[in-house]
């Protein structure tokens, strides 16, 4: 059986998530959001900042809850000078992406805002392919770019 909080992920709010899978409790999450207020920082950065969950689970959970994956770029190893040279290094940095991995006519793209429909479509233009985004970090997409373009 799949426990609740898992079914539902995509209507849960991050706090929820992140109360559920017993990372943070209810004072914790208070102090977080009270921070956030203060800050005006998103919660994931106010999280990450006060070492309540780490990066790379945050990101993970964040892509769950938005049905976009969560990729480690880094790990992926070299992306391929035909993937590089179908979005100029300039709309990568601009936007915070990078192309890792073609599969048939679908192009997959780590980003850091996998949301961003409208860039999506642009992408797709440029490209002539689908566009399937995955989420990352702005320090993975950066490594990437300097690695790869």
């Amino acid at each position: 059986m799949v426990p609740q909080s898992k079914k539902n992920i995509k209507k849960q709010r991050l706090g929820e998530i992140l109360k559920s899978l017993n990372l943070l409790d209810d004072s914790q999450l208070e102090e977080i959001l009270e921070k956030q207020k203060e800050s005006k920082l998103r919660l994931g950065e106010v999280l990450t900042q006060m070492g309540y969950v780490d990066k790379e689970i945050l990101l993970s959970l964040i892509g769950k809850q938005l049905g976009h994956p969560y990729i480690k770029v880094s790990e992926y190893g070299h992306i391929p000078g035909e993937l590089t040279r179908l979005i100029p290094r300039s709309i990568a940095e601009k936007h915070m992406l990078v192309p890792f991995e073609k599969k048939g006519e679908t192009l997959l793209i780590a980003m850091t805002d996998p949301q961003e429909s409208e860039i999506c479509s642009a992408i797709s233009i440029l490209t002539g392919f689908e566009v399937e985004p995955y989420i990352t970090s702005e320090e993975e997409i950066k490594k990437a770019l300097e690695n790869n373009y």
